[in-house]
């Protein structure tokens, strides 16, 4: 995976994590008035520190977002670089050809010599790009349908766990909350597994 690639992937995921929080903040700040006096402490306490998270989260988010940026400032810079220098192989090329215009077989055997490697790199870079689509697609499409699949059995559990989530009294309330936790690792994990493929792909 290309720099680029990877710092738009981060992007997406602090993305992710921060609408997580938002949503978790806001559902929290909203639930928060219907707690008990000694709840209401501990309740107001955790906001607090989820509010203080966000704003880290954002801080890093907003920091990401900026080297991504800079990670495609250089890469477009480096290719203006490289196609200015480009123009300035192919003025060098006219002039020699001008340079050496009485010049018919000199003219002709630079002329085929460069079409010659232009097709021969073309070639390669066609098989190469043919070979490398067949394996990443097939390789892909297992490990998508994989992780698709994965995700579906962890979704339907994540379902009955949050029906259970709802009922569950003060002593299996820590066990469904861990369960919810192991869950969400999984799913993270799956993401990432289909976001792999598809890079891989593309």
């Amino acid at each position: 995976m290309s720099n680029q690639s990877y710092a738009h992937e981060t992007v997406v995921w602090a993305k992710q994590r921060l609408d997580d929080v938002d949503a978790i903040i806001s559902e929290a700040e909203k639930n928060a008035e219907k707690l008990r006096e000694d709840a209401r402490k501990d309740a107001d306490a955790a906001l607090v520190r989820l509010q203080a998270s966000r704003a880290k989260l954002r801080k890093y988010y907003d920091a990401l977002r900026a080297e991504a940026d800079t990670v495609k400032r250089g890469a477009s810079e480096t290719q203006d670089a490289l196609e200015a220098e480009w123009v300035e192989v192919e003025s060098a090329f006219q002039s020699f050809l001008s340079a050496a215009s009485d010049q018919a077989e000199t003219v002709r055997s630079v002329v085929v010599a460069r079409a010659q490697a232009q097709r021969q790199s073309w070639e390669v870079s066609l098989k190469n790009l043919r070979d490398q689509a067949v394996d990443t697609v097939e390789k892909a499409r297992g490990e998508l349908d994989a992780a698709i699949k994965r995700l579906t059995d962890e979704t339907e559990k994540f379902q009955v766990r949050i029906g259970e989530a709802k009922d569950a009294g003060d002593e299996s309330w820590k066990a469904v909350k861990n369960e919810l936790t192991d869950a969400k690792v999984i799913h993270d994990r799956t993401i990432q597994k289909i976001k792999e493929a598809f890079s891989k792909v593309l």
